[in-house]
């Protein structure tokens, strides 16, 4: 599986100034094995979520408080977009 994982703006912004609480290998890991469980390439046990609405198409992951809105692109190499990492009562603003 070939996966291509791009940042938005806001989550690299939200990544720097909270090194100390997630780091950006750990939002890779989560990343990879969401993109595992979503294709059924394997069985993950983690909080993964189809999401409704104006965030139709996204997913989110859950990681204690905090929350990462991603989508994915299938084609020959499969692009992970992170849209937003925040807190989760600030995540879908």
């Amino acid at each position: 599986m070939n996966l291509e994982i791009v940042y938005s703006k806001n989550a690299d912004r939200f990544l720097s100034e909270n090194a100390n609480r997630i780091t950006e290998s750990e939002v890779d890991d989560l990343i990879v094995r969401a993109v595992k469980k979503i294709l059924k390439i394997e069985e993950a046990a983690m909080d993964i979520k189809a999401l409704k609405g104006e965030y139709r198409g996204y997913f989110r992951i859950r990681k204690g408080k905090i929350r990462i809105v991603f989508s994915l692109k299938r084609n020959e190499i499969s692009v992970a977009f992170i849209r937003a990492i925040d807190f989760r009562k600030d995540v879908y603003k």
